[in-house]
């Protein structure tokens, strides 16, 4: 029944959203409000019957009904409730009708505050989209034909070719698949419905871009887009930092951006949003630009939605870390992509003569001008990351597995770009809020000039800066800071709404300089002999056994448990041992790594990398493993450590191995060559045995059950096993046992197997005159062997200022919305008097 209810609901949403763009059309073309009227119900239902949907959907999550593909594909019995709660969102389809949800509330806004003539045409525009999103979850069959993917489809029409499901179609799994360990993060589960969220809003300037061609009204629709437009900016930006910060304390990649595909979808239409804000402004101040404000509007969501194709039809599965897998929705994204693609340029070309031009050229001292170039700086940059982000599918008419560009594409493209567009905003600000000459321009920026080459020359000093690229790039950096800084004084004296452009521009300047610091000034923390050697290997000095020479540098640290290590003459760290936390995720570990002041100076810390393994990707004979890193963030610098490999993952790995070969034929011989060693204990000793520690504590009591009818004594010994440098261990209770059989005395000692270990243990005789028990071990190697872990640890300066202009960034567009959204309301009241 809820599979039956969930699939009615979506495509009674779908008809709905078809009937609304109808009377929305009718609507803009007679001006009819009985059309006004109808749609508007007709959209409300659309809204009401997806909700529902979602709350069957959230619902069979969350009473872990298998039988549901989506449910088995991405949660388990053992997520925990806010991990369920997000996996809604996990998957394309629950995405897509996150997408849908978000996209209908901004309708209702638009309802309510659009005038006139522009209402009945954007609220068509937004309605189709609508239509195109349904569809991606309407999951309507007519023969062969399919028309998206339902998010209820059961186990058996989502795999019929199944084996298991083809002798049994009813068949109910009793665990799902789970979510994907790494996006079990507070900041995955807030970071797509913002992304969402910008996604949506994207939409309603395409919309009023779109009105403005139909209606051949040109220039009102800046004023109520542009709100909608910053809103969309600020969620695009705030949905970047979250990934970016997730990618920074999750993945072991070393940064916050690995211009991946899916990163690259938010961050393309940001760009053009904010290339079309900056026209919309200039638009809005000078009836000048209607043009540019109309086709970056445009592409702006044309980018939403390209990207979206990118990431969602499968075509990027191996270029892409986290690109959503194909649903067979490649034919109707593309489908999705032209129609929106067409009709946007299509009509913006078929009304371009109509459309107001200069009656003057700008001089290059105008803020038209430079405003224009900062944003066709912006649109350079996006189209780069854009061809570069579809390399992979243009690659294939030339070769036929083409590879993504390397990180250093984007960097050496972007960056110049970068440091144009932070050239442009000084300039543009102290044009836009005076008219200047180039006289007076010169004598405006003479102090900021300045201030920015001090500034420069101090940071290149006491950052040790020998690349003249990167000098350019910290003066250009402080001009952008102080420039703009300057502006925004003199406006914070007139009026503080006004700061809004200055300090996003402050923040943009603040986020170049903790881009370069961060990224291109990190440091390894190595110990001295690791540092020697690796000089040898670039005096060409070391040679493998062949004679070869040596080109592969050390970038780890290796820490044997409790011996600590003297690191750049800075820090004293010490490996301290490691906990297992299986209601985590099973088989993790966090590690303990003490750090100290080389000079014994200063407070000490710890810091806590863990380790687990991929038991999506695992097998029995190959564990795949996956890293956290911690970081500790301070003022200037943060110190950034993870994992590289350990004592116990290695003796894991050969667990894992050794009993994958359980399951092939061996001879008696094999099956009894473990290592088998006795030892004896007496109450409350302790003794290191291999990798381990075991604590005889005291006898307990036998239970009845545990004894037969001829039982004459039975005793269990009280142990605790404990893995050398972790803080958890396993209590074991072997039995000994003496019974009567036959007239004969026997004893029982059955092994008891250590969980996890391919080892047992077993209580084989008890001393009666001082209490010493015997115990046999089988399969922990005799000797002792030492606990160790590889770590790599950076020390990345200034990560902080990336957060900080980031903020700033957040901060300025947020007063911008406020300025912008205030103008816009009262002069609806003044229309309304």
């Amino acid at each position: 029944m809820i599979a039956f209810f969930g699939k009615l609901f979506i495509d009674a949403a779908f008809l709905c959203a078809i009937l609304s763009a109808v009377g929305y059309f009718f609507y803009a073309e007679k001006e009819n409000k009985r059309f006004f009227k109808i749609s508007n119900w007709l959209f409300g239902l659309q809204g009401l019957l997806i909700l529902a949907a979602s709350g069957l959907l959230l619902y069979i999550i969350l009473t872990h009904q298998f039988n549901f593909y989506y449910v088995f594909n991405y949660t388990s019995q053992d997520l925990q409730l806010k991990y369920l709660v997000s996996a809604f969102w996990g998957g394309q389809e629950g995405s897509f009708m996150l997408w849908i949800i978000l996209s209908t509330l901004f309708g209702f806004g638009l309802m309510r505050w659009t005038r006139e003539p522009y209402r009945g045409p954007v609220l068509f525009f937004l309605v189709l989209t609508q239509i195109f999103l349904i569809s991606m979850i309407a999951g309507i069959s007519i023969g062969d034909f399919k028309l998206g993917a339902s998010p209820f489809r059961s186990l058996a029409e989502a795999m019929p070719n199944a084996p298991f499901l083809q002798s049994n179609p009813d068949f109910i799994p009793q665990d799902g698949k789970g979510l994907n360990d790494l996006l079990k993060s507070p900041w995955m589960m807030i970071h797509p419905p913002i992304l969402f969220s910008g996604f949506a809003m994207m939409t309603i300037p395409y919309c009023f871009a779109m009105a403005a061609l139909w209606k051949r009204k040109y220039n009102e629709w800046v004023g109520p887009a542009l709100p909608w437009t910053l809103g969309a900016n600020i969620a695009l930006l705030t949905a970047i930092f979250l990934g970016g910060y997730w990618a920074y304390v999750t993945l072991s990649f070393g940064g916050y951006w690995a211009w991946d595909p899916v990163e690259n979808a938010s961050l393309v239409p940001w760009l053009l949003g904010t290339a079309g804000i900056h026209m919309m402004i200039i638009q809005r101040r000078s009836s000048t630009s209607q043009k540019a404000s109309i086709l970056f509007a445009i592409l702006a969501y044309v980018a939403v939605v390209y990207e979206t194709f990118l990431t969602r039809s499968g075509i990027l599965a191996d270029s892409s870390v986290h690109s959503f897998v194909d649903l067979g929705l490649y034919n109707q994204l593309v489908v999705f992509m032209l129609v929106i693609t067409g009709i946007g340029l299509g009509l913006f070309a078929y009304r371009y003569k109509e459309l107001p031009s200069q009656k003057s050229e700008s001089s290059l001292l105008s803020r038209e001008f430079l405003m224009f170039c900062g944003a066709m700086v912006l649109f350079l940059i996006g189209l780069i990351i854009s061809l570069g982000t579809s390399s992979p599918i243009i690659g294939r008419l030339f070769v036929d597995n083409p590879t993504p560009p390397e990180i250093s594409f984007y960097n050496q493209w972007t960056m110049p770009m970068a440091m144009a567009a932070a050239l442009l905003t000084v300039l543009g600000q102290y044009m836009f809020w005076k008219r200047q000459d180039p006289e007076s321009l010169s004598k405006e920026l003479l102090w900021p000039v300045a201030a920015s080459c001090v500034f420069a020359l101090l940071s290149i000093m006491i950052g040790d800066v020998r690349n003249l690229y990167y000098m350019l790039y910290i003066l250009i950096g402080w001009f952008a800071v102080i420039g703009n800084g300057v502006i925004m004084y003199r406006l914070l004296k007139r009026n503080a709404l006004l700061i809004g452009g200055t300090l996003t521009h402050v923040g943009f300047g603040i986020l170049l300089l903790g881009i370069l610091a961060s990224s291109a000034y990190n440091e390894k923390l190595l110990d001295q002999a690791v540092k020697s050697y690796n000089q040898r290997i670039e005096r060409g000095e070391v040679v493998d056994e062949q004679g070869f020479q040596k080109t592969q540098k050390v970038d780890f640290l290796e820490l044997k448990l409790n011996e600590p290590k003297i690191v750049d003459d800075k820090y004293k760290i010490t490996f301290t041992g490691y906990t297992l936390k299986d209601q985590a995720r099973p088989g993790q570990q966090e590690y303990q790594i003490r750090f100290e002041p080389a000079d014994g100076e200063g407070s000490q810390f710890t810091m806590n990398p863990v380790v687990y393994p991929m038991l999506s990707s695992s097998t029995p004979s190959n564990i795949q493993w996956s890293v956290e890193p911690d970081v500790r963030s301070r003022m200037f610098n943060d110190i950034y450590l993870y994992v590289a490999g350990s004592s116990y993952v290695e003796q894991r790995n050969k667990q894992a191995k050794n009993q994958a070969s359980k399951t092939q034929p061996v001879s008696a011989t094999t099956q009894d060559s473990a290592q088998t060693q006795t030892i004896a204990l007496q109450k409350g000793e302790t003794i290191s045995v291999g990798e381990f520690d075991l604590t005889f504590n005291n006898y307990q009591e036998v239970t009845n059950s545990d004894m037969q009818d001829s039982t004459l004594v039975a005793i269990r010994a009280n142990l605790r096993l404990t893995q050398r440098g972790s803080d958890s261990s396993v209590p074991l209770s072997p039995l000994f046992s003496v019974y009567e059989k036959d007239g004969k005395n026997w004893s029982y000692s059955p092994p008891v197997e250590i969980p996890g270990f391919d080892a047992s243990v077993r209580f084989t005789s008890v001393d009666p005159s001082n209490g010493e028990v015997e115990l046999t071990l089988k399969g922990i190697d005799k000797n002792v062997e030492e606990q160790w872990v590889l770590i790599v640890a950076e020390d990345k300066p200034f990560v902080s200022i990336v957060w900080i202009g980031t903020f700033l960034l957040m901060i300025g567009f947020s007063v911008s919305i406020f300025r912008h959204w205030d103008r816009e309301r009262k002069r609806s009241q003044k229309e309304k008097v």
